[in-house]
């Protein structure tokens, strides 16, 4: 599997309260020395507040986020670049670090990855993930991450 993929992404962040996050997007996909790389674009949307929709007219251009994953066994690494950016590694072998970049300034976590399953079909990539989150050594949430990558005609 080259080229045209469509990604599927869902968050399930578990803190406080549950809560799921999930992304839809048209990439690409390649694989070099054994590590699959996805590369998708992701448009901002501002929500309304008061109504939790979107608000479509206000999607600019000028915010959309480059957004790159690198897969291989035990390590993936998420890339975005835009207003907020970030470079986010999750490896089995060792907690790591991340700083979450925005307008208003930086975000500093730890992340502790527990579990990093690679599926690899004919036409499709399978990842399941789950870590946990912290800042200053303070629980924030445990994590889980499903991403399947279909390849289009």
């Amino acid at each position: 599997m080259n080229g045209n993929v469509s990604i599927f992404i869902e968050g399930i962040v578990h803190g406080e309260e549950e809560s799921r996050i999930t992304t839809k997007a048209s990439g690409k996909y390649h694989v070099l020395d054994d590590v699959h790389i996805l590369k998708y674009m992701e448009s901002a949307v501002i929500r309304d507040e008061n109504t939790d929709t979107m608000d479509k007219e206000s999607i600019s251009n000028d915010v959309d986020c480059l957004n790159m994953i690198k897969i291989s066994p035990g390590i993936v690494e998420m890339m975005k670049t835009g207003d907020n950016s970030t470079h986010m590694v999750f490896d089995l072998s060792r907690p790591t670090q991340s700083v979450y970049e925005t307008p208003y300034g930086n975000l500093y976590f730890q992340i502790q990855t527990t579990r990093i399953d690679i599926e690899e079909k004919e036409k499709k990539l399978i990842l399941n993930m789950e870590y946990s989150l912290s800042h200053e050594d303070s629980h924030i949430s445990d994590n889980r991450i499903y991403l399947s990558a279909d390849e289009t005609i």
